[in-house]
């Protein structure tokens, strides 16, 4: 995808357009205009990475400055809809006390959510928490104070639900944010060690 500069003009679909036999987009999801002559657009819509064709009576231009957690409308960092503020759920307060929603709207956060462990299952491994005075993460090593350093927490199958181990909480984070997929970790690997290569 090329570079997006804010000062790019943001467009919203407003209402669903076909794409051929299979492929569509829906209302509210957002892309970039690259170019316009007469009743003819192109505009490089983000969640299919695709330039497309449309009418310009098929959207609307929005100023990008003005969404966001302080606005009426947010962008979903993986459906990339503009919506409204509240279908993202609350995440935290930030300085000043101000609402952090989280960056996935409610109906993609359940996608990522996935399938959750099973309460019973839940209560069976909490009885096995890690409460020694030192705790070793089996992903990244390092040995933490459980409760005073780091948080120890439960890992699990987003897809089936079952649980993995006991894991520190920012290798719990690392593995979500590359979704749990061996495939996006060794690019990763491969990215790294393709870059490093390069500097040394």
């Amino acid at each position: 995808m090329n570079k997006i500069k804010l000062s790019s003009k943001f467009v919203v679909a407003l209402e669903d357009i076909l794409i051929g036999d299979k492929e569509k987009i829906e209302k509210n999801s957002v892309g970039i205009l690259e170019s316009q002559t007469g009743h003819s657009a192109k505009v490089h819509f983000i969640v299919l990475d695709q330039i497309v064709e449309i009418n310009i009576d098929t959207y609307r231009v929005f100023d990008v400055s003005k969404i966001g957690d302080s606005f009426s409308k947010k962008i979903c960092n993986v459906c990339h809809k503009l919506l409204n503020t509240k279908k993202f759920a609350k995440n935290q307060n930030a300085k000043g006390d101000r609402s952090v929603r989280r960056p996935s709207c409610t109906k993609c956060r359940k996608i990522i959510d996935g399938v959750k462990v099973k309460n019973k299952t839940k209560k069976e491994w909490l009885l096995n928490k890690p409460h020694k005075v030192l705790f070793t993460c089996p992903v990244c090593e390092k040995t933490t104070v459980p409760g005073v350093t780091s948080k120890v927490v439960l890992d699990h199958n987003h897809e089936n639900g079952k649980v993995r181990d006991w894991i520190c909480d920012s290798c719990n984070t690392g593995l979500g944010r590359f979704k749990d997929d061996p495939k996006i970790l060794k690019r990763g690997i491969e990215y790294l060690e393709e870059k490093d290569q390069k500097r040394s």
